[in-house]
């Protein structure tokens, strides 16, 4: 794709001008800038569901590109079907295959030999094709890409109308990735995901063979899958080289170079400036005349604007006790359906943990019981002077309030000082009259960080604080939590700012909670560990265990009993043989994979013959080697 002098106004307000750009066929690009820069409307120019005022897209014939909306439209398609819709053309295919060997059993066919010949040559042509094309292979990949995503194998068979809003944009990012645009728009993707599938989400772009560009806020997830950044600012679109990390230093080193060309300019402004004044009118007059209009036709070197930081600090209005909170046997469940089974651990003063863990998993549970927004079975002993502060995902505000309003509604204080503590929060001038109503989701993150800042908790519990926030937000978040004096429990999927902030981890699973001492970083080390270590052990056992077998089946025996256990060997292999080939040719029917339960029996039973075989064949040439020793 290539852009050219693109320019997009919304009314008479500039968006983003002279931007041109080539997309390359494997690029991956990460599109980042603050809230409100314009990243969604370059996304969606792209696509082509918004028209510029100025400039030209250009790409190749049958060049398609795809983009994530955060809406699907109602549809009482059930998950797996929704998902199969990128394969109609294999669909179609199947059908035809499926009506070829219908006709292949009828009398008129296989009876008629120049007629059968042909319907075999048609039914072969177009199962190479259908192989080709990813036939025997497609359920596999809704279900990867279905599962990847958080969804369960029961959640198939569900119609999307009985899913959730968050759950129906994970369908539709699974759909978008299985249809494999050759240039793919993804706009905020790992909203919605836990820590799990992000992480799967980012393998699966890793090694997406065609082009994407992505709006995240989520420097992980930038670092991992973006090989160049495009940052928007002052209605300019920059472009850097590399992941994210990469782009920072040139960033910089971009601002500093324009910073030093602008004083240089300022310099020479006013030199030819004071030139003018004491010349202008004298002997070097022509001189002085040519200066002034160089001075005009002067292009004035645009620096870049600061980020929009917030800055603030939450200071506790006391220090709590030693023991902040400690729980004992708590259970919760919904619909009789347990979520948490009978936690018990205790939180000190200055302990600074993350919940994480799958979604469901209870984490927004656990934190709404502590809160007192939930009651639950078993015991919560709270230490002295414990003075609570929760930030909850589902942000409440009074529609008939403005923002200054709703901050007054909690703390009675000044206005003056009221206005002073929004701007911090970027409410600045007239956006403190904004009703509340008209408020964005990173405007309403920001207002109740204001209300926590004014309550001094010394013990916060923080639930998705850094939704809708863009970077720098998000790292204003982090230093002043970094500074915070008291205690601090919170959730998040931004793995970036759990590893700034947790000392400590709990990760939440089927019901229960093991402690990590470490942050996520160090946690996911530990675990790659493990894991090697696991399976380094389970190959010793294993080996152990076969020489073991064959130690115990070659002791003791004579030549004539290893000559007969070599006979029952050598049959045994034969007739798996057999089995094994039969199995392979029903692997390759198309027949069986319209009966999901009993292609995925096929499948185990093919696996099974397998592995028995391959330990058969380890045994007889045990035996044989034995025979042959003597």
């Amino acid at each position: 794709m290539v852009i050219k002098d693109l320019w997009k106004y919304y009314g008479d307000e500039l968006v983003f001008a002279e931007f041109s750009a080539t997309i390359d066929p494997t690029d991956r690009i990460g599109l980042v800038g603050a809230n409100g820069a314009g990243k969604t409307t370059l996304l969606r120019v792209l696509a082509g569901e918004l028209d510029a005022e100025r400039g030209s897209i250009s790409c190749a014939r049958n060049y398609s590109v795809g983009i994530l909306t955060q809406h699907i439209t109602e549809t009482d398609l059930t998950l797996e079907e929704y998902l199969t819709v990128p394969f109609r053309p294999i669909l179609e295919m199947a059908a035809q295959l499926r009506e070829l060997e219908s006709r292949l059993s009828d009398p008129d066919v296989y009876t008629n030999e120049t007629l059968l010949n042909q319907t075999m040559e048609s039914y072969g042509q177009l199962e190479q094709r259908f192989s080709a094309a990813g036939g025997y292979e497609y359920r596999v990949q809704v279900r990867t890409a279905a599962i990847g995503l958080g969804f369960a194998e029961e959640d198939l068979k569900r119609a999307l109308p009985t899913f959730s809003g968050g759950e129906k944009v994970r369908a539709g990012l699974a759909r978008l990735l299985l249809s494999r645009p050759d240039l793919l728009l993804l706009d905020e993707p790992t909203n919605h995901l836990d820590v799990e599938a992000i992480e799967w989400l980012e393998g699966y772009l890793a090694a997406y063979p065609k082009a994407l560009v992505v709006v995240s806020h989520d420097r992980y997830f930038l670092d991992r899958v973006c090989t160049r950044i495009w940052e928007m600012q002052d209605q300019r679109v920059f472009q850097y080289k590399g992941n994210y990390s990469a782009y920072l230093p040139q960033r910089e080193q971009l601002r500093e170079s324009l910073r030093q060309e602008a004083e240089k300019q300022a310099e020479e402004r006013e030199r030819i400036t004071d030139f003018i004044r004491k010349f202008g009118a004298g002997t070097r007059a022509r001189q002085a005349k040519s200066l002034e209009k160089r001075l005009l036709k002067m292009e004035e070197v645009q620096v870049l604007s600061d980020d929009p930081s917030m800055r603030f600090r939450i200071k506790p209005q006391r220090q709590s006790g030693t023991r902040v909170v400690e729980l004992s046997g708590i259970s919760k469940a919904y619909d009789g359906k347990p979520v948490l089974k009978g936690i018990s651990a205790e939180i000190r003063r200055g302990d600074r943990i993350a919940l994480i863990g799958p979604n469901g998993s209870g984490k927004s549970t656990l934190l709404r019981i502590l809160a007192g927004e939930l009651d639950s079975q078993g015991k919560i002993r709270w230490g002295t002077n414990v003075d609570l502060g929760y930030f909850s995902q589902e942000i409440v505000l009074n529609p008939a309030n403005t923002v200054l309003e709703e901050l007054y509604d909690e703390h009675r204080m000044d206005l003056g000082a009221l206005r002073s503590v929004l701007a911090q929060f970027l409410f600045r001038g007239d956006d403190v009259f904004k009703p509340t109503t008209v408020l964005s989701g990173g405007e309403r993150n920001r207002l109740a960080l204001a209300k926590l800042l004014l309550a001094g908790p010394n013990f916060l519990l923080l639930d998705e604080p850094t939704n809708h926030l863009d970077i720098y937000a998000r790292e204003a978040l982090e230093t002043s939590l970094q500074e915070f004096g008291g205690t601090l429990i919170f959730v998040s999927h931004d793995r970036y700012f759990i590893d700034k902030l947790a000392d400590k981890l709990w990760i939440m699973q089927n019901g229960t909670i093991t402690e990590f001492v470490g942050n996520f970083s160090e946690y996911r080390a530990w675990q790659k560990e493990a894991a090697a270590a696991q399976k380094e052990a389970q190959l010793r056992r294993e080996h152990q265990a076969r020489e073991e077998a064959q130690k115990a089946k070659g002791s003791g025996l004579s030549r004539w009993a290893m000559e007969k256990k070599q006979q029952e060997l050598e049959e045994q292999i034969i007739l798996l043989e057999e089995q094994k080939a039969e199995l392979e040719q029903a692997l390759a029917s198309p027949e069986l994979y319209l009966d999901d339960e009993l292609s995925k029996k096929t499948v185990e039973e093919y696996n099974a013959v397998r592995d028995k075989l391959s330990q058969y064949y380890e045994e007889w040439e045990s035996l044989v080697e034995r025979l042959q020793e003597g």
